[in-house]
């Protein structure tokens, strides 16, 4: 070491990778799609049927939740959940 200092700064993150939306539906559609193609092209094995209708759910409340989260940060309130609000000026 010189002693020099260097800049160590991190650069930011971008926007399109911090929000989680696009993951989450598409892990919804695909999830969908299992669904439709086992029920359509198999014999119907309702543990595959359980399991992808849990995938569907799990996605679904996994949007309604951020949804409700975000709506409080945009507003303002004090108990929101930080760091939703990544796209606004």
């Amino acid at each position: 070491m010189t002693g020099q200092a260097t800049d160590t700064r991190v650069p930011p993150i971008p926007t399109y990778l911090l929000d989680p939306r696009p993951m989450v539906i598409l892990g919804t559609l695909a999830w969908t799609l299992a669904l439709l193609a086992h029920v359509l092209m198999t014999d119907v094995d309702m543990r595959t049927v359980v399991l992808c209708a849990v995938g569907i759910g799990v996605g679904a409340v996994g949007s309604i939740v951020y949804a409700l989260q975000r709506r409080a940060v945009l507003r303002g309130s004090a108990g929101a959940q930080q760091g939703l609000d990544f796209d606004r000026d």
